[in-house]
């Protein structure tokens, strides 16, 4: 009867931990060769990394909890952590989130709320500085 009640366990504890989180990292590239200054106006948490790059590399880790890979690829395809960049005010631009209110539009399923932690890195060229509240970039002179 022990073994029994070991495999159940060891098998529940495990199956819980599959579905308990998923995490995928989305890579997002920016060319701002002839851009002085962008403006960033990012929903998510992020830091901010210099790098010898000659573009703009954005990083988003999402961390889903209490859903499935399924639902994640769902709404990582649905565009629901992309951002984008604005080019109308060249030299200035505004990288942003393309779905700021996400977190007014939360996903539910039949088991529950799902949780989601998306977090960025964001690499720099090392030809710009960025301001103490890390909204602007601008190129050094």
């Amino acid at each position: 009867m022990a073994p029994r009640l070991l495999f159940f366990f060891v098998f529940f504890t495990v199956q819980y931990s599959a579905t308990a989180q998923m995490a995928r990292t989305i890579y997002q590239v920016f060319d701002v060769d002839s851009v002085k200054t962008v403006n960033l106006d990012i929903a998510d948490i992020y830091e901010i990394y210099s790098w010898a790059g000659s573009t703009i590399l954005i990083e988003t880790n999402v961390q889903l909890s209490h859903g499935s890979a399924e639902i994640l690829d769902y709404l990582i395809k649905e565009g629901r952590y992309d951002v984008a960049m604005d080019t109308v005010v060249m030299p200035e631009v505004k990288i942003y989130t393309k779905m700021p209110d996400r977190k007014k539009k939360r996903v539910k399923t039949p088991d529950g709320e799902i949780t989601e932690i998306p977090d960025a890195k964001i690499f720099v060229p090392d030809t710009f500085t960025w301001s103490d509240d890390k909204k602007v970039l601008r190129r050094k002179e």
